[in-house]
């Protein structure tokens, strides 16, 4: 077969596919009818209803997960991806939830992570199947919708249904990952002292960060000030280059300061709205136990290696241990609420990461509890697997790579046997979970191609 040829052909019947499921607004929403909320459960449905139209075998697991399939044979060759998409933000050029191509880039919240190539991987198996391609093995494509948050979506559908003997998720990049560090979600609760007889401001509440897995984009607090805090602050912002805002009524003063949001596996990418609130307000005349505690929070997670932490890790493997201030709460009890997202080498003891954690919380006369964790992945680069798909890659592109390690997190835990391969490109915009989120509609194509290759390979 020329897969080249083929997956040109098929451009318009990926674009048609993926425009439906885009427009889905499927972030995580409080329900009691779904378990993940409407939109969501309508991306799954809508999903499987391609799959159905388009004469595979599909099967909707609770709403939590379903699978799309064809072929015969006991070993199941799995294909993992997601329908679940993180919240939109602002500032974004087109609407986040109206698919759009302009200069062949296809903008949408969600183009990049995950649908777009979730659809990439459906339409190399359409393609296939349109062949008349037999595979000797089951081709099932799984799709989650709980991957942005908790992943109760696809350990639901593993407690019910059959794990591949091997497989990939399209949600990382090309060539191979066969490593995936160790991921670990947590809070650190403890509590203010607000004002006292020298302090001149206090913070009557602070808001700031929706994900833990995103770098904030905004950071929101209301302060109490016995003097105007307008020029100190436009002040700050003209230093730092930061963009802002400031009002008041009375005494009480809301301040507002932007970021830039990027997945918090490359949180040194962006800027963090958060650490750049805390940097102006531990410069105000706050009650002397304020200060310094929320210097000690500042110093803590205003570097993304963790040394701050005193948790500064890296090994040949995997790279470097990365730390994300993902959210940050005070009320007006003066209690208050950090939440982050670390992601540790694969070599690193994870027992010694809590250990740290745990002195840390100490100096903020505080509690961490852990969240979620994800343990490392790492497959040997010569795994026969890994080597099939490799080669495969090498060959479509003309490329000799190697495989390669990251710090984001995918399905590929999931699986007994499994790594993220693709849908990006070394050339890839890296546009996941940022505004105006986008795919080179090119990338697609050539995509399809080495999926289909590759899947060809793998069950013939």
């Amino acid at each position: 077969m020329d897969f080249k040829q083929l997956s040109e052909k098929y451009e318009q019947e990926f674009m048609d596919r993926v425009y439906r499921i885009l427009s889905i607004p499927s972030v995580y929403e409080e329900s009691e009818t779904y378990p993940y909320g409407k939109a969501v459960d309508d991306a799954l449905q809508e999903t499987l209803k391609i799959g159905e139209d388009d004469g595979f075998t599909i099967k909707n697991i609770d709403g939590h997960a379903g699978h799309i399939e064809y072929g015969e044979g006991e070993e199941i060759l799995g294909i993992l991806g997601h329908l679940d998409v993180v919240p939109a933000g602002k500032g974004w050029s087109t609407p986040p939830f109206e698919p759009t191509v302009i200069d062949g880039k296809l903008y949408a919240r969600g183009a990049q992570d995950d649908k777009g190539p979730v659809m990439a991987a459906y339409i190399a198996m359409k393609l296939l199947k349109d062949q008349g391609f037999e595979p000797k093995k089951r081709v099932r494509l799984i799709v989650g919708t709980d991957e942005e948050r908790d992943w109760k979506g696809i350990e639901h559908y593993f407690a019910k249904e059959e794990m591949p003997k091997f497989g990939f998720t399209p949600d990382a990049s090309f060539p191979v990952i066969h490593a995936e560090k160790g991921l670990l979600d947590g809070y650190i609760t403890f509590s203010l002292h607000g004002e006292d007889e020298e302090s001149l401001v206090s913070i009557q509440n602070l808001q700031a960060g929706d994900r833990l897995n995103m770098v904030p984009d905004e950071a929101e607090a209301t302060l109490v000030s016995s003097y105007d805090l307008h020029e100190d602050f436009y002040h700050f912002l003209d230093q730092n280059n930061l963009h802002g805002e400031i009002d008041n009524i009375g005494n009480q003063y809301k301040l507002t300061v932007n970021g830039h949001s990027v997945h918090a596996s490359k949180p040194e990418l962006g800027k963090n709205a958060i650490t750049e609130l805390l940097s102006f307000i531990i410069q105000l005349p706050l009650s002397s136990q304020d200060e310094n505690l929320l210097k000690e929070i500042h110093k803590g997670f205003s570097k993304t290696d963790g040394s701050g932490l005193d948790l500064k890790r890296e090994d040949n493997v995997s790279g470097p241990l990365t730390l994300n201030m993902g959210s940050l709460t005070v009320t007006k009890e003066q209690k208050a609420q950090i939440g982050f997202n670390l992601r540790y080498p694969v070599t690193a003891d994870y027992e010694a990461v809590c250990d740290q954690l745990s002195n840390y919380s100490q100096k903020l006369n505080g509690k961490w509890e852990e969240y979620d964790h994800l343990p490392s992945l790492y497959l040997e680069k010569d795994h026969p697997f890994i080597q099939t798909l490799l080669s495969v890659y090498n060959e479509v592109t003309g490329e000799n790579e190697t495989a390669h390690s990251m710090g984001g997190a995918t399905y590929a835990r999931a699986l007994d046997a499994g790594v993220a391969y693709g849908a990006m490109f070394s050339h890839s915009p890296d546009t996941a979970h940022q505004k105006d989120e986008h795919v080179l509609l090119s990338d697609m194509r050539k995509a399809i191609e080495i999926y289909a290759k590759v899947i060809y390979e793998l069950t013939k």
